[in-house]
């Protein structure tokens, strides 16, 4: 498990880093998989590795609602850790990947007395909200063309694990305005659809319509 790749551990130290393998799993987990329930305990501190998961709840109606989707890199629900307070929502995962489960009473006692773990934690969720907030606002001032193009340009793996209905959601427009998009992307010779898949051939062009 190669925690210095990823930014929250990368104040650790190589013997802090051997301590944590110590007090971790990894888990690869298929799309639709769920990782917990609204209401279980936190046993472990998640950390998602690769791949995409929702945080949702059920309305008096039984509709799904999805508060929060999250794309790896990233730490899950971490708050409920920090309080020590059950899970808010449901977790499940939206495209296959790949999480570690840290056990956060043995974590709570070898790191977060540590001003840096507990600094990061800070950071993790002053991230969240960072992106929340530039969601709003790219939401309400990108259009919807722009909106596919940095949404593939970013997160090209994703592009081609999640239905176009899932993609066109998180977008925030309609699975027909995100055909018309991908179909303006084709003709413009900036992907291909290869073997049922979507595959970006000319980076520098999707690049320059994000500027």
């Amino acid at each position: 498990m190669q925690f210095q790749n990823f930014w929250f551990f990368e104040s650790l130290t190589q013997d802090e880093i051997k301590e944590l393998q110590k007090i971790t799993t990894k888990r690869e987990c298929k799309r639709g998989e769920i990782l917990f329930y609204a209401k279980d305990q936190p046993r472990y501190l998640y950390f998602l590795a690769s791949g995409m998961v929702k945080l949702y709840k059920h309305d008096f109606k039984e509709n799904e609602v999805v508060l929060h989707n999250l794309y790896a890199p990233n730490l899950i629900a971490e708050i409920a850790n920090f309080e020590e307070l059950p899970y808010p929502a449901n977790c499940s995962f939206e495209s296959d990947g790949e999480v570690y489960l840290i056990d956060y009473e043995k974590f709570k006692e070898l790191f977060l007395s540590k001003y840096a773990i507990s600094m990061l934690f800070i950071k993790s969720l002053t991230k969240k909200i960072k992106a929340l907030e530039s969601f709003i606002s790219y939401s309400l001032t990108t259009d919807s063309y722009t909106k596919t193009a940095r949404f593939l340009y970013e997160n090209e793996d994703l592009f081609k694990s999640l239905k176009q209905i899932k993609i066109a959601s998180l977008l925030n427009i309609t699975p027909e305005t995100l055909s018309r998009n991908i179909a303006r992307l084709k003709q413009e010779k900036i992907v291909v659809k290869k073997e049922g898949s979507l595959i970006i051939v000319d980076y520098e062009k999707l690049r320059v319509l994000l500027i």
